[in-house]
């Protein structure tokens, strides 16, 4: 895997700040021909059919842990590629973050929901 940032743990241990409510989504890419009769084939598309996103949520965090978690976001710009370690994974996965939202509940309690899609580019 090429050397890209890590997607900042806080110092939260090795998934860093993620919070219940996060989750992985497989949706395999799959060509599907049909042929009438209800009869088809079915095939992957493209050379990484199986990509595995997630749906990060943070935990309740302060404003400077959310700053800093937005910084690391906008300098990846929603297409530059960076590492993250899914819980219950042993390996972390190159991913992008083209979308999130942060909720300003107050100065010590706000969260960071992001929206991570597995990237395969070298």
């Amino acid at each position: 895997m090429p050397d890209f940032p890590a997607f900042p743990s806080l110092g939260m241990g090795d998934y860093g700040p993620v919070a219940p409510g996060s989750s992985r989504l497989v949706r395999p890419a799959v060509l599907t021909a049909g042929f009438g009769g209800r009869y088809s084939q079915r095939t992957g598309d493209g050379i990484n059919p199986l990509p595995r996103d997630f749906a990060f949520r943070s935990a309740k965090l302060r404003a400077d842990q959310i700053e800093a978690l937005d910084a690391f976001l906008l300098g990846r710009r929603g297409y530059l590629p960076f590492t993250f370690l899914v819980p219950g994974e042993a390996r972390p996965r190159q991913f992008i973050c083209p979308e999130w939202t942060t909720d300003y509940a107050d100065r010590c309690k706000s969260t960071l929901t992001a929206k991570f899609e597995e990237n395969f580019d070298p």
